[in-house]
């Protein structure tokens, strides 16, 4: 692989939009429409989500452009997605201003608040779009004339100055930019932000440096908890006008990364001093008050278990638990545990399976899957009494379950933004609809007792505990307090559930012919999940510092605190949403317009007597389909046309072409005359590589495969200004790819940690006249295997070339690559303790296996604000090496080597680290060495 393939397609990755384009199915029939602040793209099934999202984003982004004073020059392209049983959505200003909202609400966690879900993410992700364009004085001129271009020499052109700051105040503002305490509207100072913030208090809270670094510790969201309670501080201590002037300050940044020294024209006080006062805020807000009924975690229950990831929780009219568990290594599990006995590890599930149990002991999972290659849905699964695990949905989007009494399930179920809930036979056949939401309802949990089922569900800023008897829904409880998890209690007249009065969840419950609700938990910090009481008993986790922790809890003989029931209210219509008289009828999408270059960079060089100009640019369309960079040069003394290109269709075809020069000789001038360079060029080459690869894809969570053809070229040329020209290398093929992948990464583990890869390769350069003809054939296995918190690394590379085809070269310690692509004519593999292109180790013949373990050292996780540098985690590795090149009819001569690698992840002005592994090779057979490298990324 040449190097600027690995050079070009970094900063292709690097400064592309975020990933939406994996949920955009380009065979759908995507549509758009302008208003007057945004050109939205949508699937035709969405059209009337479509209007909708555009009325509330034009009444939004006023508001933000107010607050921000700020109006950004060009339309924000706005893609509307349902491809995804998730609620999420994102924002980048390169390389222009775009966000994607995913249509379904949410239904659990952090948010889960009062606000209609469609107006709290356009008010979060509007608000990025609208700081991280603002730009004053110097960036603003910059970016005149240079475009919206990234600083490509670190710390120059600084264009989008908000940009290149910490995480957490670009996430901090836009989580206070949605919320309203007063309203119940986003996060900040909502249950879960005020539980999660007490517990932090209680535990210590983190550095500055610290925050800044963006690890991989607790809590998972410290950017948006911390990043939005500074900004409340901000705001309640130095003046309503200080947020405001906060961001100015740093928008008129001629250098980047100004942090530390941001906030003195504002407070007063550097970053780091300011930090401090922040903490001594936070720990007086939420001191432990005399006369507080909260109690500790720690007194909450018997500890059934703690990890770092606990959730689902179920009991059996046995007494036995479900659970579903994760350390952060490996691959969730489901767990049972026996009255009286240890747990044990029933199955490997996804994350966010969620559980549910019938009266004959069946299990009924619902776990995400990839469907049709771009979606991830949910669907239902069987786990029976006997251990067999049967798939019962394919891209049903079943979020939730509820086994019935005769064995069929109540499921819920979200499309196009819309809730309903189903009744499902023992197959998976939707049978009918039991409940079907209002437009803007959002459901947030199912439960069922015989053939009455409950559920929750937030509609217009209230929530509602419903009742479905008979087919017919009735509204038990209607208030302000958020409602989730509802189980039924030991009869269907009775009802529990997680609710947040008092502004901290605990559990709650009411019951038929009562007008009072009981609260059962005095949880300090906030419930998180329970299960169906049995015997007096629930299970439950509550909000922890660091990680999850899974108790069992024996309910009191009375409650903890009864309060009246609201009366269910007479529905309120809820607010029109004006229609933009501006927006244009719709039209089929085109990429063009977004496609075009929104930046550019002058590149050159002067070298030898070479001189060169040229300029760097790159692009993406609104849909995430299309990507390419291109840097065009001319080399004057010669005249000679150079550059690179790179072009990304849908990850799944890809073009690269590149052109350089190498002076291979030059003489002193001797003309006497002033010129740039003192030198004249004799001889260079030119190199020109092409590679193109198309493939097809077959995708799912655990397994990827997929096959392809494509081609490549790699000629070099020697010029003599005083002779002819000689071709020194032509070396085109043609070939055909295929491959499987099931590998796993999780949130704390060093690499892939479980699964599979192998990739196969057949080349040819028969009939192509170039230098070599031939086939070659190549195959590539990984392995990795999760060994305790460390993961022990194998592969295995065995190559067979006929005898005219190029040979193979092992040595070096070049990082393998590690595009989503596969690339061809590779005939340079590594073997570490020996030099590349000893005869030893050459031959048409060529098998490598190596072993790696690969273990933590430390996650640092701190970054300084000057300089702006940090480390993330540090980690090392031991391996073995052997290989061997051989031609036909020899045998081969194995070669062994021996290393230890220290692997880190650096960090420079608060962007994502980079992983940089240093190390030591010895070859203990010759021609080996001892050796000492530097390179960029994994070895594989």
């Amino acid at each position: 692989m040449r190097p600027f393939l690995r050079v070009w397609a970094f900063a292709l990755l690097l400064w592309a939009l975020p990933a939406a384009g994996q949920f955009v199915d380009p065979s759908r029939n995507w549509r758009t429409f302008d208003t007057a602040s945004f050109s939205l793209h949508f699937d035709e099934e969405h059209r009337s989500q479509a209007h909708l999202v555009a009325g509330i984003a034009e009444t939004v982004y006023t508001r933000i452009t107010g607050w921000l004073q700020w109006r950004p020059e060009s339309r924000t392209h706005l893609v509307l997605l349902d491809s995804a049983d998730f609620a999420n959505g994102l924002a980048s200003p390169l390389p222009f201003n775009y966000t994607a909202i995913f249509l379904s609400p949410p239904d659990d966690g952090e948010l889960l608040q009062n606000r209609e879900w469609l107006e709290l993410v356009l008010t979060h992700e509007l608000t990025h779009i609208v700081h991280l364009d603002l730009a004053r004085r110097a960036p603003l001129a910059l970016r005149r004339i240079f475009g919206r271009a990234p600083p490509w020499l670190l710390i120059f052109p600084n264009t989008l100055p908000n940009v290149w700051g910490p995480a957490w105040v670009k996430e901090g503002l836009a989580v206070y930019a949605e919320s309203d305490p007063s309203k119940g509207w986003g996060r900040l100072e909502q249950s879960t932000f005020e539980g999660m913030m007490r517990a932090e208090v209680a535990r210590g809270l983190i550095t500055l440096r610290e925050i800044h670094a963006d690890g991989r510790g607790f809590p998972h969201n410290r950017d948006y908890l911390y990043g939005s309670y500074f900004f409340l501080f901000l705001n309640q201590r130095y003046g309503p006008k200080a947020i405001s002037n906060f961001i100015e300050n740093y928008s008129d940044n001629f250098i980047p990364f100004r942090v530390d020294s941001n906030p003195v024209a504002v407070t007063g006080k550097a970053m780091d001093v300011l930090w401090l006062e922040f903490q001594d805020w936070l720990r007086a807000r939420f001191a432990a008050k005399p006369g507080d009924t909260g109690t500790r975690p720690d007194e909450a229950g018997e500890v059934v278990a703690r990890a770092f990831s606990l959730t689902s929780p179920l009991l059996t009219r046995e007494g036995g638990r479900w659970y579903v568990q994760s350390d952060g290594y490996t691959r969730h599990r489901l767990m049972r545990q026996a009255r009286g006995k240890g747990s044990e590890t029933v199955r490997e599930v996804e994350r966010d399976a969620r559980l549910a149990i019938s009266v004959r002991d069946e299990l009924v999972v619902a776990q995400p899957e990839i469907c049709n290659d771009y979606n991830y849905f949910y669907d239902l699964y069987r786990f029976g009494p006997d251990r067999d695990w049967k798939r019962l949905t394919t891209c049903g989007r079943f979020r939730f379950a509820a086994p019935l009494d005769d064995g069929r399930i109540a499921a819920l179920r979200v499309e196009n933004g819309q809730g309903e809930v189903v009744v499902v036979d023992r197959t998976g056949t939707v049978e009918r609809t039991l409940y079907r939401a209002a437009p803007g309802e959002s459901l947030t949990g199912l439960a069922a007792w015989g053939r009455t089922v409950a559920l929750t569900s937030l509609r217009d800023g209230r929530w509602s505990l419903i009742e479905i008897m008979n087919g017919r829904p009735t509204v038990l409880v209607t208030d302000q307090a958020i409602k989730h998890s509802p189980r039924f209690g030991a009869t269907p007249d009775e009802i529990y559930f997680v609710a947040n009065y008092g502004n901290t969840y605990n559990v709650w419950s009411w019951r038929r012919g009562e007008r009072m609700l009981s609260r059962w938990t005095r949880a300090e910090t906030g419930v998180r999940e329970i299960s169906a009481p049995v015997a007096g008993e629930i299970l439950l986790t509550t909000i922890e510092a660091d990680g999850d922790v899974l108790r069992l809890q024996r309910l009191p003989e009375s409650p903890l605190e009864r309060r009246e029931a609201a009366a269910p209210a007479a529905d309120v219509p809820a607010p029109a949403v004006a229609d933009d008289p501006r927006r244009g009828a719709d039209r089929p999408y085109s990429p063009w317009s977004s496609l075009l270059p929104r930046s550019w960079f002058p590149t050159f060089y002067i070298a030898d007597g070479a001189v060169a100009l040229g300029v760097t640019t790159f692009g993406q369309d609104a849909l995430g389909l299309h990507q390419y960079s291109v840097s065009p040069m001319y080399e004057f003394t010669q005249g000679e046309p150079l550059g690179s290109f790179i072009y990304e269709y849908n990850e799944r075809h890809r073009l690269l072409l590149d052109r350089r020069m190498s002076v291979k000789a030059s003489s002193d001038k001797n003309d006497g005359q002033n010129s740039v360079t003192d030198q004249d060029i004799q001889q260079y080459t030119i190199t020109d590589s092409v590679q193109w690869v198309s493939t097809w894809r077959s995708v799912s969570l655990n397994t990827r495969t997929y096959w392809g053809l494509g081609g490549a070229l790699d000629r070099e040329k020697l010029y003599d200004v005083n002779a002819a020209t000689t071709t020194l290398s032509d070396e085109p093929v043609l070939g055909l790819v295929a491959g499987v992948d099931t590998r796993r990464w999780q949130w704390l583990s060093e690499g892939p940690s479980q699964g599979q890869q192998l990739r196969l390769w057949a080349e040819t350069s028969n009939g192509l006249h170039g230098t070599y003809s031939g086939n070659v054939y190549r195959a590539d296995y990984r392995s990795y295997l999760p060994f305790g918190k460390s993961v022990l690394a194998l592969r295995w590379n065995e190559v067979y070339g006929q005898a005219d085809a190029e040979p193979i070269e092992l040595g070096g310690s070049d990082t393998n690559e590690t595009l989503a692509l596969p690339l061809l004519n590779q005939r340079e593999f590594p073997l570490r303790g020996y030099s590349s292109g000893e005869a030893a180790l050459t031959g048409h013949r060529a098998r490598l296996g190596t072993i790696e373990w690969r273990f933590l050292l430390s996650d640092v996780d701190r970054h300084f604000m000057v300089p702006p540098v940090g480390l993330n985690r540090v980690s090392m590795s031991l391996f073995f090496d052997i290989g061997a090149a051989w031609d036909s009819g020899a045998s081969p001569d194995y070669h062994r080597g021996v290393g230890i690698e220290l692997l880190s992840e650096l960090r420079f002005g608060y962007l994502s680290g980079l992983q940089v592994r240093a190390g030591v090779a010895r070859g203990l057979d010759d021609p080996g060495k001892t050796m000492g490298y530097l390179r960029v990324g994994r070895s594989f």
